[in-house]
């Protein structure tokens, strides 16, 4: 079943003469539970940020650079998707270019290009004030 008017996924139908394509209107009760489920998820990961700076620490780029995506990058991401994209919050980094505003993009790709610990260690920080940013627009939204 799809969701009417959703550019996400959006069924191109040639032909359906048995009407096996059905629609049904956007339900934001669909997708509360889960949200909110990922929301919880992105406050623990966000609390999880000395497991990225012991590596960083300790100078073991590969170990800080897994758990800067995991506790860093990720949650970024699900915040972004749970504000611009509720209905396909699980979608990852999937064509998210083309479901966030550019300058959302511009921001995620750079706190994306990491190269060493010294940029881990300065994105962490930044990261941090936007995902606080990003936690008032979802409050704004009421997604709680």
């Amino acid at each position: 079943m799809y969701i009417k008017d959703n550019q996400i996924e959006a069924a191109k139908v040639i032909f359906d003469k048995s009407e096996i394509i059905q629609y049904k209107d956007y339900n934001e009760c669909d997708y509360k539970s889960f949200n909110i489920a990922r929301l919880e998820e992105c406050k623990y990961r966000y609390s999880q940020h000395c497991r990225v700076k012991k590596y960083v620490h300790r100078g073991m780029y590969l170990e800080a650079y897994a758990y800067y995506n995991r506790y860093v990058l990720e949650p970024l991401i699900d915040m972004l998707r749970l504000i611009h994209t509720p209905s396909h919050a699980h979608y990852y980094l999937i064509h998210i270019s083309q479901h966030i505003p550019k300058s959302e993009v511009k921001k995620l790709e750079f706190f994306a290009k990491i190269s060493s610990l010294k940029d881990i260690d300065e994105k962490m920080h930044l990261a941090e004030t936007w995902f606080l940013e990003l936690m008032l627009e979802l409050e704004k939204l009421e997604i709680k």
